[in-house]
């Protein structure tokens, strides 16, 4: 049985908050992916510090890094 896997949505260069030109869109799409691939509300995405939302994105991309190892250790 094959799983649809997760993939990691932000580049390490994305993980630092800095403000340049286009801030505000990468932003909302930051936002806007916690909200689609982790399941958190916009709600509470609003209201999370900065930190802890890094340090979730960390921690997914992760989590899904080892799951597709997993998934093509099994494949061969």
């Amino acid at each position: 049985m094959e799983v649809a896997l997760l993939i990691p949505f932000l580049e390490s260069t994305m993980l630092f908050s800095l403000m340049y030109k286009n801030y505000e869109r990468d932003l909302k799409k930051e936002l806007y992916l916690c909200h689609k691939n982790m399941g958190i509300s916009m709600t509470e995405l609003m209201h999370m510090p900065i930190f802890d939302r890094k340090y979730y994105i960390r921690l997914h991309n992760k989590t899904v890094e080892e799951e597709k190892k997993q998934f093509q250790q099994l494949k061969h």
